[in-house]
């Protein structure tokens, strides 16, 4: 009797304490089920539990942070020379030095590299901020087999995004100076072409142009909120055998939850938190135990299948082969492993008194896909300058001293560059009537990434009737690139590595040269989730 009467926090705090603990009550809270109808297979009718029921509201805070940098060409400071290309004479190397050292997105500082590469530029940090409630409820359907629903609500959602520490206007590549645009603007256009008629002179410019103006920025975090019902779930889940029923085996339970896509989906044009995805996810866990310990593992997979009014699956329209050459369509697939095991300080099955500390890592992988990112709400908010243009809007114009007059607009001209931009989709700028307006509101190609954390948990219940939880955990995502499309595929199979940007058969319709060309590409990096979590669980 003496670990009763001892104060929580000395049962907790107190090694020595650990021998005196009761026999076990139920199994770790990771593989805990509700059962019903049940007589606990021992043939007494004093512990016969003809039905459990749990209301389970909870409240999670998720704070992110993460930096966003971007790829850029890099070259040694003397480069090139005659070393480099011995087949060049001086005047070809000295016009080909010309065309490298063009680019205003160039690093050639000494140090930064000591051969032509890829580098990462610092651009943005991000933070976002969610606290959701949830309503979870849990019934016994029979022995040791569960039915879970739960009703999650999103009191609000803030995706933000400022300078990097290392940024401001004078150097970002994501919201330039409007003077370094319209420097780089005249340097790419010829004032004497008139880019309104002379189309196909127009399009062939935006190869070479760089300044574009993604979003507005600023040094404080500028945001976006959201909030509304998230996507309910309803779940089943099953103990094929117990350590509670049988001490010689461990516990062991499978189950399915599926995730239904019925909240309203986020768009651009609205603050809804739905993904649009029906989700199935099979759970395995298992756990058994030891005295006061009781170790566990635990396997989880999760299927996405995008609904018919998703912002996932194919973003062509048309019929026959148009946009065949949309390289990834589907959602990113998540696996994820559990250990970790629950110390249990003190309990009482007489009163179903129990307390206990859990400590947890999982191990993720998500795979890549089409996805919602960090940039999402800043690239297709209605307040982004870009969204909305027509095609004859970012086409540069000239005043009579050969000044360009349109800067800011010019530096739009990524949004017309992606045939997805507008419906149906236009695959060649050539075509295209001025007047059609261009509105980004789209996924991107996520690449994949592995995710790490550990949870810190404690569980507090004075009776059967009442349980309080409370969690606090750290999820590390490793770095990955934000912005991924490939350019399309080849349909007619004589050459793999071409494809026809002009034809609507090949080209990848979510695919946009101005931010998922290889050293022009977005990554995320230093990606950290701190989650606080707390549950109050009546238990009948």
């Amino acid at each position: 009797m003496l670990v009763r009467t001892v104060p929580l926090l000395a049962a907790v705090t107190s090694a020595t304490l650990l021998l005196f603990f009761a026999p076990p009550a139920q199994a770790a809270e990771f593989t805990d089920l509700l059962s019903a109808a049940d007589d606990l297979d021992d043939g007494d009718p004093d512990t016969y539990n003809p039905w459990d029921f749990h209301i389970e509201p909870s409240f999670t805070f998720d704070y992110s942070t993460a930096q966003i940098s971007r790829e850029a060409p890099c070259v040694p400071h003397d480069y090139p020379t005659a070393d480099d290309y011995p087949e060049m004479d001086s005047e070809q190397l000295g016009d080909y030095s010309d065309f490298v050292h063009s680019n205003p997105r160039l690093i050639s500082e000494r140090g930064r590299c000591d051969e032509p590469t890829i580098v990462y530029n610092n651009e943005m940090m991000y933070r976002q901020l969610r606290h959701t409630l949830d309503l979870e409820l849990r019934a016994g359907l029979y022995k040791d087999l569960e039915l879970r629903v739960n009703f999650p609500y999103v009191i609000n959602s803030s995706r933000g995004l400022r300078y990097h520490d290392d940024v401001d206007e004078t150097n970002s590549s994501v919201d330039p100076a409007t003077g370094d645009i319209r420097d780089h603007g005249e340097d790419v256009f010829d004032d004497g072409v008139d880019y309104q008629q002379e189309r196909g002179a127009y399009a062939s410019a935006l190869d070479q142009y760089q300044m574009y103006r993604f979003m507005e920025l600023d040094d404080d975090f500028r945001n976006y909120d959201r909030s509304g019902m998230g996507d309910p779930s309803v779940g089943i889940h099953w103990a094929p055998w117990s350590d509670y029923r049988d001490d010689t085996k461990a516990t062991m339970v499978v189950g399915m939850d599926y995730v239904m896509p019925i909240a309203p989906i986020q768009k651009a044009d609205n603050d809804a938190v739905g993904e649009g995805l029906h989700k199935l996810e099979w759970n395995l866990a298992a756990s058994k135990r030891f005295d006061w310990i009781e170790p566990y593992f635990g396997a989880r997979y999760t299927l996405p299948i995008p609904a018919t009014d998703s912002l996932y699956g194919d973003v062509h329209e048309g019929s026959g082969d148009e946009g065949a050459g949309q390289v990834v369509t589907n959602p990113p697939h998540e696996g994820m492993f559990t250990i970790g095991t629950e110390f249990i300080p003190y309990e009482d099955p007489e009163i179903g008194a129990r307390y206990g500390v859990d400590l947890r890592f999982e191990f993720g992988y998500t795979s890549e896909g089409r996805d919602y990112t960090p940039l999402f709400d800043h690239m297709t908010a209605d307040d982004n300058h870009c969204n909305g243009k027509r095609l004859s809007d970012v086409q540069p114009s000239f005043d009579d001293q050969g000044t360009l007059e349109n800067p800011d607009d010019v530096a739009c001209s990524w949004v017309v560059q992606q045939p997805s931009n507008t419906a149906p989709p236009e695959y060649n700028l050539r075509d295209t009537d001025a007047n059609t307006q261009f509105q980004f509101d789209d996924l991107m190609t996520v690449d994949d990434y592995g995710t790490f954390s550990g949870m810190l948990g404690v569980y507090l219940q004075p009776t059967e009737y009442f349980q309080f939880r409370t969690t606090a955990s750290l999820t590390h995502h490793q770095s990955h690139l934000l912005t991924n499309a490939r350019t399309g595929r080849n349909t007619e199979h004589t050459d793999e590595d071409t494809v026809d940007m002009n034809d609507p058969r090949e080209r990848n319709p979510a695919y946009n040269p101005a931010y998922d060309n290889s050293g022009d590409r977005f990554r995320v990096e230093r990606f950290n989730t701190w989650q606080l979590s707390a549950t109050l669980a009546v238990q009948f």
